[in-house]
């Protein structure tokens, strides 16, 4: 089980052997918890991913720590129709 779940890393390739060659190469590890949500919550086909990356130095050079950015807006709830208050005249106070 991996330290920090639903994240990686992304290494600078060093070695292109090709111009078509990645420029970055890594790994992410998936909770199988989230990817049952995520496969629960989707009803296309497509499942998008949001990520969340921060570069880092490292002792081989610059690369990024990459995460699941999980945020979710919360959902707009409809106010409650506000009634006008009462017009109260002198005759109505108990005073």
């Amino acid at each position: 089980m991996n330290k920090y779940p639903n994240s990686g890393r992304l290494n600078y390739s060093k070695n292109k052997i090709h111009p078509k060659s990645p420029d970055m190469y890594g790994e992410m590890s998936f909770d199988r918890s989230f990817l049952r949500t995520l496969l629960n919550e989707i009803e296309g086909d497509d499942i998008v991913i949001k990520l969340d990356a921060w570069q880092q130095d490292g002792n081989y050079g610059p690369w990024f720590s990459i995460k699941v950015n999980t945020y979710k807006k919360p959902e707009q709830v409809e106010p409650i129709p506000q009634q006008p208050a009462p017009v109260l005249d002198e005759g109505d106070l108990p005073f």
